[in-house]
């Protein structure tokens, strides 16, 4: 047990350094956009061509990774290793003839998906941003192919490898950004977006021929598994969209209000998802493969224990994450924004935004999860209804909200349809676990809202105290940050500190971990 304990370890360890490395990479490329680019008519266009070509991309890919893992276990379990190869091959095929032709219906319809996305905008904006849907349409295959390599890689437990998808990605960014951006303009830009997905691509590709997996051509409409999959995937697919209708359904009305808005909102979005693709994605990568063994072998029992450590994980992680960005969300977007084009003004819009973001972060990574466990209970039905009763409230809360509080009032009615859908997820999923360990949770929740509310105090008074007694260092990018990360490290040291008198568990099994260490060594 300790064995298997160590290895789930060094598997999470691994997928959150490389995500580390990947974010860092991220945050770079978009304090380059920033800086290039500013926020207004190119950035907007850009925003809303790249949340088009991802939405239609990240639907592809994800389904595809939520029910080829299942697949693939279900392959090995009566056909052993050797039939991996001849059905990941035909899931390869057929996905990448689906995704072609949506690429290729994707491609005639981008004004039409333009104005889903972001109908708002004036002539200019529009015009630009059908354009670049339209230059990035193709990324769509490419997304396909990365899904389903991904999903043999994960089955296979090598989780470093996809983990570490987003370094090729951000690297042609980069390299873009800095080398031809004064060149080839926005539109060079849109042309990365597809050239960094195809780096990930060859960057997989070895590493799935060292996992034992043979290319060759396979093309069969009646393999039993891969139909199976491609069957599941509908109400996947369906789920996932839904989560990205939320931000489209923001972005939308967000083009109806001053020039900038939609960068100010993407940029705050990317930053409050930052934690979830960091840590909650490593945590989520590991233990759904377990979960599918778990609840399709029959043992309900052990797959209850590996969805309630990963919840309280997942709190422990995320709650005060989400009260450090509400407390110092205005250095933190000064810091990684507010340079070149990109103004004190935008900063301010873009860091009221964080604010209200945040509030969704817990929520959308707790979502992650419990629409993994339902997966691996063969229902992909609930992540669907549930998820269009989010979109409902998100619609509701935002028509309301933008009339007293503009853009925030978007942030902020995402963050209330979100925590609104998650809670009604675990209750739904209370009466199909029966023993749900839900006092657990509760006992958690409110250990972690201690911690984080103290440490939130600490935060405050590290930073804005500092630059209250030293006016000086709050001028500058290096000064900032000086004092962001000693506002950091107080912060950790103070939510670890009371989360261990708390009592919490998983603090206290990390510091015997730690203890142990230091005696062997």
């Amino acid at each position: 047990m300790d064995k298997k304990i160590s290895n789930l370890t060094k598997s999470t360890m691994a997928l959150v350094i490389f995500a580390l490395v990947g974010k860092f990479l991220g945050f770079g490329r978009q304090m380059l956009i920033a800086n290039y680019f500013g926020a207004g008519v190119e950035t907007d266009a850009f925003t809303t061509a790249l949340k088009a070509t991802s939405l239609l991309s990240a639907i592809v890919s994800n389904a595809i990774a939520n029910t080829f893992i299942p697949m693939l276990a279900k392959v090995r379990a009566n056909e052993g290793s050797g039939g991996l190869s001849k059905h990941t091959n035909n899931m390869l095929f057929i996905s990448i003839l689906i995704a072609a032709i949506m690429s290729t219906v994707g491609y005639f319809f981008a004004p039409t998906i333009v104005q889903i996305v972001g109908g708002g905008f004036g002539v200019e904006t529009y015009v630009l941003a059908v354009e670049l849907t339209k230059i990035g349409m193709p990324v769509i295959m490419f997304s396909a192919i990365v899904g389903v390599m991904t999903g043999y890689l994960q089955s296979e437990g090598r989780f470093a490898a996809t983990g570490a998808i987003p370094i090729p990605l951000n690297m042609v960014y980069i390299g873009y950004l800095i080398l031809l951006s004064s060149t080839f303009g926005i539109y060079g830009m849109s042309v990365a977006s597809v050239l960094g997905v195809v780096a990930q691509a060859i960057f997989l590709f070895p590493e799935t021929r060292k996992a034992g997996l043979k290319y060759f051509p396979v093309f069969d409409l009646k393999d039993k598994y891969v139909m199976h999959a491609l069957k599941l995937s509908l109400p996947v697919l369906l789920s996932v969209a839904i989560n990205d209708i939320n931000i489209i359904v923001n972005t939308r009305l967000a083009s109806g209000l001053e020039s900038g808005t939609v960068t100010w909102l993407d940029q705050a979005n990317k930053l409050n998802v930052m934690i979830l693709g960091i840590f909650v994605s490593a945590v989520t990568a590991v233990v759904f493969p377990i979960l599918s063994k778990n609840f399709s072998s029959g043992d309900v029992e052990g797959g209850r224990k590996s969805m309630a450590s990963s919840v309280r994980l997942i709190m422990l992680i995320t709650i005060p994450a989400m009260v450090g960005l509400m407390v110092l969300a205005q250095p933190i977007v000064e810091i990684a924004f507010m340079r070149g084009e990109f103004t004190q003004y935008a900063a301010d819009m873009t860091a009221q935004a964080l604010v209200f973001y945040a509030l969704a972060l817990c929520a959308m990574s707790l979502n992650n999860l419990l629409n993994r466990v339902y997966y691996s209970l063969q229902d992909t039905r609930t992540p669907v209804i549930i998820g269009g009763f989010s979109v409902l409230l998100n619609i509701t809360f935002n028509l309301i909200l933008i009339r007293f509080l503009g853009h925030r009032g978007l942030a902020l009615g995402l963050s209330l349809a979100t925590n609104i859908a998650v809670f009604t997820s675990f209750v739904v999923l209370k009466k199909k676990l029966k023993n749900f360990y839900g006092f657990s949770y509760l006992r958690a929740l409110i250990k972690n809202l201690i911690a984080a509310i103290l440490m939130g105090i600490v935060a405050y008074y590290s930073y804005f105290g500092v630059v209250a007694l030293v006016p000086s260092m709050g001028v500058g990018t290096v000064r900032k940050l000086i004092v962001l990360l000693f506002a950091v490290f107080n912060s950790v040291i103070t939510y670890g500190g009371v989360s261990y008198l708390l009592g919490v568990g998983e603090v206290k099994m990390l510091v015997e971990m730690i203890k142990d260490k230091l005696k062997k060594n």
